[in-house]
């Protein structure tokens, strides 16, 4: 893009970060135990990480042309997706081993709405680009695709591995066993030595 690229990466955070804001309110509904986890640029578009009660986990995708797609997931759901991402991505340009899966997705439980991820390799001028796409559909199962760098797809799965433990520790029960400090032994009050009568003065009596 020679030398207009820092000029367009300025319109693409902007637009980035309105985005961001954007999908801050439709995600869970207003509540004071939803945790912001991350808010990402990521390729030409944003991804928006929370975490609340119930062990659930928010996430709202924004595509370069404004389309947004917001999905709720389980914990559960969430930490199986992170560790086959994971095994994905270590392997780089290497081919997978076997039974790894080399397309890990993750699905609602109530909907059509999903996020999946695929590697892509191709040579360029000799020299061998390795890419992750993000694939984010609706109900209609259309949707759209996120490009983004080895170092952005780690953010991701950093940032729903983070959600998944704040998801978790939203939803324990609260600790009802409350510790007070040991008290000190209650003092004895020491009995009074009774006093001897009092001697006879001479001449009394």
């Amino acid at each position: 893009m020679g030398i207009h690229e820092p000029h367009g990466r300025w319109r693409t955070l902007a637009g980035a970060t309105a985005l961001a804001a954007a999908l801050s309110a439709p995600l869970p509904r207003a509540t004071a135990q939803v945790q912001p986890v991350a808010n990402l640029i990521v390729g030409d578009g944003v991804m928006v990480v929370k975490a609340g009660p119930g062990k659930l986990v928010y996430v709202g995708v924004a595509g370069a042309d404004t389309r947004t797609v917001t999905l709720t997931f389980g914990a559960g759901a969430v930490d199986d997706f992170v560790a086959d991402a994971q095994t994905l991505i270590a392997r780089g340009t290497r081919p997978l081993a076997p039974h790894a899966s080399d397309r890990p997705e993750i699905e609602e439980s109530e909907s059509a709405r999903a996020l999946s991820l695929t590697r892509h390799m191709e040579r360029v001028r000799g020299v061998q680009i390795l890419s992750y796409h993000v694939f984010v559909s609706d109900d209609k199962l259309g949707g759209f695709t996120l490009v983004t760098t080895p170092a952005e797809i780690r953010s991701i799965i950093l940032a729903l591995h983070r959600a998944a433990r704040a998801a978790y520790a939203a939803s324990a029960p609260p600790d009802t066993n409350t510790h007070h400090p040991p008290r000190p032994p209650a003092r004895s009050t020491p009995t009074p030595t009774p006093k001897p009568p009092a001697a006879p003065q001479p001449g009394a009596g």
